[in-house]
């Protein structure tokens, strides 16, 4: 079972089918990731405890970072939506005010 804090560049790159020898995208991935992360902590109002424990949220933080790099542009679909998936998971974590 892999956790939040399992998740580093190694695992993002072969996740992304990202052979481990294409360094070029190293600095964007990173940075994805750092976001994501961040972005999922504080959106779902978790403590970094609860953070790290919060396995379910994995599929999240990957598909997260996958769009990121995918969609790098700065232009945006006048027709994106919502990505319900994450959203799904994002929910089971998030703590309503």
């Amino acid at each position: 079972m892999f956790r939040i804090k399992d998740i580093d560049l190694d695992f993002i790159k072969h996740y992304l089918r990202i052979e481990e020898e294409f360094e070029e995208d190293d600095n964007e991935l990173e940075i994805f990731l750092y976001i994501a992360k961040e972005y999922l902590k504080e959106i779902c109002g978790l403590t970094e405890e609860q953070y790290l424990q919060a396995n379910t949220l994995v599929p999240a933080l990957l598909i997260l970072v996958s769009e990121m790099y995918e969609y790098r542009s700065a232009l945006v679909a006048s027709n994106t939506k919502a990505n319900y998936l994450i959203q799904r998971y994002i929910n089971t974590h998030r703590k309503f005010l």
